[in-house]
């Protein structure tokens, strides 16, 4: 069995592999980058490392989430033996253990490299694979 992360993003139920992700914490302030890509949100500095936050909805086929942050609000720290990036979520609400056969046969949306689709206990959920995002070349 493979442990998921359980995340919304906007209205959007997200699975993302537990180990593909560094930590979750909570929002840090966020540096704009004048001029940088449409998909950087912003530097964070976390614990004294800079983190490149990036906005999953300009990335991916995902809805971007137009919401405030609240309470609820986190940040995933991806996690990658050189670079330092992460992403904000609306709320992270457990973690869920599939087989990875089951994930596998999961649907590949069209257009989208590191997004699959399933439906777990009657629940549809993307399952984002965040290797693709780390390796994807220039545009990331």
């Amino acid at each position: 069995m493979v442990a998921l992360l359980h995340v919304m993003v906007g209205s959007s139920a997200l699975l993302v592999r537990s180990s593909q992700i560094r930590e979750v914490l909570r929002p840090h302030p966020l540096t704009p980058v004048p001029m940088g890509p449409a998909h950087l949100r912003g530097l964070a500095n976390i614990h004294g490392q800079i983190v490149c936050m990036i906005d999953i909805g300009k990335v991916t086929t995902i809805a971007a989430s137009d919401a405030a942050q609240t309470p609820r609000t986190r940040f995933l720290i991806l996690r990658h033996e050189s670079m330092h990036v992460g992403m904000q979520v609306d709320d992270v609400l457990g973690i869920k253990h599939i087989s990875e056969a089951d994930l596998a046969s999961a649907d590949r949306v069209e257009g989208d490299i590191s997004v699959t689709r399933m439906t777990v206990d009657g629940h549809s959920f993307n399952i984002l694979d965040c290797s693709p995002l780390l390796h994807a070349g220039p545009a990331i």
